[in-house]
């Protein structure tokens, strides 16, 4: 969507759960209107970030999906490492 196109009301139900929406709105309404606009930036963005990884797992998991499980060879697999620091 091109930002122009956006409302808050758009934004908001962009946003993947209730309380992100809660807190876009609570800001909406809290900021003053000459800083209204940036405010905006700042949540078109979010949701254009969160949109982006989203169909970024969507291709992962197709690619899982047709090669056992395996990860592409670009990614690494650092669950162990991840494993080891929670173990620490």
């Amino acid at each position: 969507m091109d930002a122009a196109q956006w409302t808050p009301d758009a934004i908001a139900h962009a946003l993947p759960s209730a309380s992100l929406g809660a807190e876009f709105v609570k800001q909406l309404n809290l900021t003053p209107f000459a800083e209204q606009p940036a405010l905006a930036r700042r949540w078109v963005t979010m949701v254009e970030t969160l949109r982006a990884a989203a169909e970024k797992g969507r291709v992962l998991h197709a690619y899982q999906l047709e090669h056992g499980g395996e990860l592409p060879p670009e990614y690494m697999d650092v669950t162990s490492e991840i494993r080891q620091t929670r173990a620490a």
